[in-house]
């Protein structure tokens, strides 16, 4: 489904350094998290893309507060930016995208998207939804022209076209209509949407696809298509990227393995979680799994939502970039813990015992070598490779 024309409106942001609103998990002492990689203090960071921009690398990731029960993040997830010269260093600067005002598209949560630079613009597209259609996802823009405050569309780009992929009402298991990834076509000069969606035929379970969507210009309008990929054995292929590489086109997800169908699960040998990739002639397909499993060389299972990043010290080479969870232990009150997970408050106010629970802790992974050659790209994280 195409929707247009579209109008702006300017985003209200907030510093780095401003306060959230949400409901933090009460804490009196904080024990810095051990693991690799960046994180703003106090912070959830996963899905997360780059923008390699004229020497900087601009990080967008998806923000919400620590708390009690990491699973609620997904209802509280805005966009966070952060910029470094190495992919290693990170200085946090602030919100890119949050949730629009009351009764827009896009009042609820935000999630993930992509970004893209096309002559003095910044273009970024994202997943919104709103609290009065629930788990509805739509696909929307936001502009910048310095990169640091954004414009957002008033109307979505995008909702799932019902002739190709399913929707809301039609979903017998969990929702996908998200992620989106674009490029342009150097042969066509258009330019290729693809997000996370699902099938409208085919197992109940096993509908993940990637569609597509092609647009004249960069805003759209943007016309959806039949899916570039749908092979029938996935629950869910989250977060695609595509790139070109020495004349092959390569269309990368992320997925778990307990996402895997029965079927695929038999052919491969064993469920894999990480970054999965086919391989192609075109933009558009037809793709065949690379390695034959699909499972991209040096997948390591506690790194999601890989992304390949152009390493701008060495053009035409690419570094990933991900995220990991890890356990980290927090001292907390145990009467404001307890509260906390209830959704109520602490009885009569009264101070409890302090304990120290383990935390889920996640932080973007460090920058990885990527080694290409014929069997496609392999992560060398020295972990399994």
């Amino acid at each position: 489904m195409m929707i247009g024309p579209l109008s702006h409106t300017p985003i209200a942001t907030r510093s780095a350094a401003s306060p959230s609103t949400s409901c933090d998990l009460p804490r009196d002492e904080f024990v810095p998290s051990t693991t690799e990689g960046y994180a703003p203090p106090d912070r959830f960071l996963w899905d997360s893309w780059v923008l390699a921009d004229q020497g900087k690398y601009r990080l967008f990731h998806l923000d919400a507060p620590v708390d009690a029960d990491p699973e609620t993040r997904h209802e509280r997830a805005q966009i966070r930016t952060a910029v470094s010269d190495d992919l290693k260093n990170w200085v946090d600067t602030g919100y890119a995208i949050e949730s629009g005002p009351a009764g827009a598209w896009d009042d609820g949560p935000i999630w993930t998207g992509s970004s893209y630079r096309e002559g003095d613009r910044y273009y970024t597209f994202y997943t919104g939804r709103n609290h009065r259609d629930g788990q509805t996802q739509r696909i929307g823009l936001a502009t910048s022209v310095d990169g640091k405050t954004w414009t957002r569309a008033e109307k979505p780009l995008l909702e799932a076209d019902s002739r190709w992929y399913e929707t809301d009402e039609s979903s017998p298991v969990f929702r996908a209509f998200r992620d989106p990834y674009v490029v342009k076509d150097p042969s066509s000069g258009k330019y290729l949407m693809y997000f996370t969606a699902k099938t409208k035929d085919g197992h109940p379970r096993y509908r993940g696809c990637i569609g597509v969507a092609t647009a004249d210009r960069l805003e759209g309008p943007y016309e959806q298509q039949p899916p570039v990929l749908a092979p029938g054995n996935f629950a869910e292929m989250e977060c695609p990227q595509v790139l070109e590489k020495d004349g092959k086109w390569y269309l990368f997800f992320t997925t778990k393995g307990e996402n895997y169908s029965p079927e695929w699960e038999a052919r491969v040998g064993s469920q894999q979680t990480g970054l999965h990739g086919f391989v192609g002639d075109s933009p558009t397909g037809p793709f065949k799994p690379l390695n034959g499993d699909a499972v991209v060389a040096g997948t390591d299972s506690n790194m999601f939502a890989v992304r390949f990043v152009p390493d701008q010290a060495r053009p035409g080479e690419y570094q990933a970039v991900g995220w990991f969870m890890a356990d980290r232990p927090v001292k907390v009150d145990q009467a404001k813990l307890l509260a906390a997970r209830v959704g109520g408050a602490a009885v009569g106010g009264v101070a409890g015992p302090m304990v120290e629970v383990l935390e889920k802790a996640y932080t973007l992974s460090e920058p990885y070598p990527v080694r290409w050659d014929e069997a496609g790209p392999h992560i060398i994280t020295g972990r399994s490779d």
